[in-house]
């Protein structure tokens, strides 16, 4: 009988699979015609790359355009005008059109607004509705809406152009200035490609054959096999960990804290799954929250509105609208209304809601004022919210009978909003996620910044439109896309680009972004380049775990380091401390990793600090990994190593991916070669060092007692002292060794793409 019912059991899962199969195919197959019938972006013709065509195009465009107007006047413009109106009126009147206006192009500024009254007449600031508003005392008039208005100096320089006939050249561009940088040499992309899709460094051999490979054909071979390889799921944890915000605490709930939805995440990224498909399965929380399922990320611990959290967290993630400040109040410098994150939440939790009285804007902020606040709460308190999609005119998304076909189940509205998020219709999906694609392998995006595209210009709105297209087309495959970008010519040059920094019009991706490595991938390549396992404790307070799994939750024995999380507990307890994977976390944190996601987010922290430089020096993770442990890669590569040379050149191909120069070969192989060939202790005299005698457990049921802070210092002090050095090596000639390896470990080079 048992054995009949896990039959049963297997066909119903079996059939329930292959419903779901149908399913996405007839969606994907929708898709398609959908995008079939829309214009095709015309790809530029001069480059056998479709994204190359794209960049010559702008390039070349640009420098005719700017051949145009005098230099002089040009740069005038360009260096004094426009970033005044960039940074103080663009924000309101660029992309968004509020009051009626814009003032991102002469054409625009000449109009008139919702005044009726043109803001900009060539010739004549006094009929200049701009210069008026920018000029008057009455601050219910005055532009900006913010502070004291513009400095004297930025109203005299506007009233100034408009005077001299508010030209609107194009920028100044030297042809020197947007020259293609060189190509990569074979070297230098194969570490980049392999970073860029498995998160790690190639190994020793593996640089080896793809240096001696003839094939004309061998790097997009190479792309292909990388695309393949299930690390490339490892490598995109932390960035989608980041813009998702999961934040699992391993004891009792914190603000914000979600359940690990981590692995539901792992095997959507290992599985390759349509992204479509995977943001709906999100959406519907599915699985258990504490176990690794996408119901995890519908929790929101110590949250008034969990839901509204949510709303917040899909919107900047996959369509690009920022919601943070509709949390309270209608957002002050974007078009969204508190309604339209409350309409999401409702969506979410498939009923109609109202805003805690914790999140309202207290009534006394509005009665007392000297001047119009800025902010405004248009929800009134205890309104209800319907659960209705508040995005359609953004989108091109909307809730109408062409939803049907995407909808398994047309009564929840749930899944309603992953289907109005997924649908072909939705170009603003599309683009934000080939955007995100792009800015991961360019360090720059498309539209900046990736998260929050309201006033926002495309710097290549064809090449957008045709990446969204190739996107749709392919069944919401990101590795379709990724495959393009990476076998361009752009992609394969020298990271010499300014694009990040520059404007939408002056940015032009002749060359991608210079970019460090990520926090996970610091800790990673140290760990591939010296041979090493992660070796970690369980990240968990309950190891025994007899409590609940919503209360003490275990995330297993990291292999990478995005598997690792927060590792405070509630009072900071010494006899709770996890030190072999504290000393991983410490690396993390000092590259700008922080395992406690209250907020999603897309950049972490880059700037260089003194930090930085001292974990790889000095951290207890980096003593541990540059030394020649007892049965360690290195070890083993310092015990057969023919030469001082050969043994110079592996370490560099490992830690750097590349050989060394002359130079370096020289001096380093100097330093190894004084004692090198009596470097092996004579194998009777060897003597193999013992393993630590194992120490009590220490559990969240045993760590108040006197004896476990004892334990936990003793777990301490063992981590700090590493691993024992391999006893076939004689100590001076091994600590020389481990110098050479450090130098590599802590050099610039090693933390930076190529």
């Amino acid at each position: 009988m048992e054995n009949e019912l896990t039959r049963h059991d297997d066909v119903t899962r079996r059939t329930a699979a292959a419903s779901r199969a149908a399913f996405w195919q007839q969606r994907h197959e929708l898709a398609r015609q959908w995008a079939r019938q829309q214009p095709a972006p015309v790809v530029p013709r001069g480059a056998r790359h479709p994204i190359d065509a794209f960049l010559t195009d702008k390039i070349q465009t640009a420098l005719a355009d700017s051949a145009k107007t005098p230099p002089e006047t040009a740069k005038q413009f360009h260096s004094t005008v426009l970033p005044i109106l960039r940074d103080e009126c663009f924000r309101c009147h660029g992309e968004k059109e509020k009051g009626g206006l814009r003032l991102n192009s002469r054409a625009a500024a000449l109009k008139a607004g919702e005044s009726e009254k043109p803001a900009v007449v060539p010739g004549n600031p006094a009929a200049s509705e701009l210069i008026r508003r920018l000029r008057t005392k009455d601050e219910s008039e005055r532009m900006p809406p913010k502070g004291d208005g513009l400095k004297p100096e930025q109203i005299a320089a506007l009233e100034n152009w408009v005077k001299q006939g508010a030209l609107w050249p194009a920028p100044p561009l030297a042809p020197a200035e947007v020259a293609a940088s060189a190509p990569l040499d074979d070297a230098a992309f194969l570490r980049r490609l392999s970073l860029d899709t498995v998160g790690v460094p190639p190994g020793e051999a593996e640089l080896r054959a793809f240096l001696t490979d003839r094939s004309p054909d061998k790097r997009p071979r190479a792309i292909d096999r990388l695309l393949a390889d299930e690390r490339w799921a490892d490598h995109w944890m932390g960035y989608w960990l980041d813009v998702l915000a999961e934040n699992p605490a391993l004891i009792n709930a914190s603000l914000n804290s979600t359940g690990p939805f981590r692995w539901f995440l792992h095997d959507a990224l290992r599985d390759n799954q349509p992204l479509d498909r995977f943001v709906t399965e999100l959406i519907l929380l599915r699985g258990s929250p504490h176990t690794g399922g996408s119901a995890g990320f519908g929790l929101a611990a110590e949250n008034d509105a969990p839901f509204a959290t949510k709303g917040q967290v899909i919107a900047s993630a996959f369509l690009g609208i920022e919601l943070q400040c509709a949390r309270c109040h209608d957002s002050p410098y974007h078009s969204t209304k508190q309604r339209d994150l409350y309409a999401l939440a409702a969506m979410f939790e498939r009923k109609t809601v109202t805003v805690p009285k914790t999140s309202m804007v207290p009534a006394a902020f509005f009665e007392k004022k000297v001047r119009e606040p800025l902010i405004k709460a248009t929800l009134k308190p205890g309104e209800p919210v319907a659960p209705v999609w508040p995005f359609a005119a953004v989108t091109g998304s909307s809730d109408a009978a062409a939803l049907q076909p995407l909808l398994q189940s047309a009564t929840d509205p749930r899944e309603r909003l992953a289907a109005l998020i997924t649908a072909p219709q939705n170009t603003r999906f599309t683009q934000v996620m080939v955007n995100r694609v792009w800015r991961r392998f360019m360090g720059a995006g498309l539209v900046e910044p990736v998260a929050d595209w309201e006033g926002r210009t495309p710097s290549h709105p064809a090449l957008l439109d045709w990446l969204a297209r190739e996107f749709i087309t392919h069944g919401y495959d990101v590795k379709h896309v990724a495959r393009l970008i990476l076998t361009s010519q752009t992609y394969q040059r020298a990271a010499t680009g300014n694009n990040l920094a520059a404007t939408a019009e002056l940015s032009f991706f002749n060359a991608p972004e210079r970019r460090r490595l990520s926090a996970e991938q610091v800790v990673d390549a140290l760990f591939t380049a010296t041979g090493q396992r992660m070796d970690v404790e369980e990240i968990t307070f309950d190891p025994t775990g007899r409590r609940d799994e919503g209360k003490r939750i275990t995330l297993g024995r990291a292999t990478r380091a995005w598997m690792l999380c927060s590792l405070t507990n509630e009072r900071d307890r010494p006899s709770l401390s996890l030190p072999r994977a504290q000393a991983v976390c410490d690396v993390l944190e000092a590259f700008g990793w922080n395992g406690n996601r209250q907020a999603p987010r897309t950049d972490r922290e880059t700037a260089p600090n003194v930090l930085q430089p001292g974990v790889l020096a000095n951290s207890t993770l980096s003593v541990a990994l540059s030394r020649a442990a007892q049965g360690s890669a290195l070890a083993e590569l310092a015990v057969t190593a023919p030469s001082p040379e050969a043994l110079v050149e592996s370490v560099f191909l490992r830690f750097l991916s590349r050989f060394p120069s002359v130079a370096e070969r020289a001096r380093f192989a100097n330093h190894l070669r004084a004692g090198f060939d009596g470097r092996r202790v004579p194998t009777a005299e060897v003597r193999t060092p013992q393993p630590w005698p194992p120490l009590p457990r220490v559990t969240w049921y045993n760590h108040v007692r006197p004896e476990a802070n004892v334990i936990a210092q003793e777990l301490e002090r063992r981590t700090r002292l590493g691993p024992p050095p391999d006893a076939r090596l004689r100590p001076e000639w091994r600590e020389t060794f481990e110098d050479f390896v450090w130098s590599l470990m802590t050099a610039r080079e090693f933390v930076w793409l190529p």
